[in-house]
């Protein structure tokens, strides 16, 4: 922080120029830090869905579809008057 504090106010005279790329590069690698930060939160959310994630699936052999009605709607709703 102190580094961006020296940026906005110098003690002396900096060109508008100078300062503008001076700040250019603070915001670049504040940038590649919060990417770099993200990419690590999401190989670790990842990691830790695979891991907690079920693969085994206790299924008959004959049992390849799910019943139609089990899926759809009926026609006609109970709940509606």
């Amino acid at each position: 922080m102190f580094l961006l504090e020296h940026i906005m106010y110098p003690k002396g005279h900096i060109a508008l120029r100078m300062s503008g790329h001076l700040r250019l590069g603070v915001v670049r690698i504040y940038s590649k830090k919060v990417n770099y930060l993200y990419q690590d939160y999401n190989f670790f959310l990842i990691t830790i869905r695979k891991a907690f994630a079920s693969v085994e699936v206790n299924l008959p052999e004959d049992a390849t579809h799910a019943p139609f009605d089990s899926v759809t709607l009926p026609k006609r709703s109970n709940l509606m008057p």
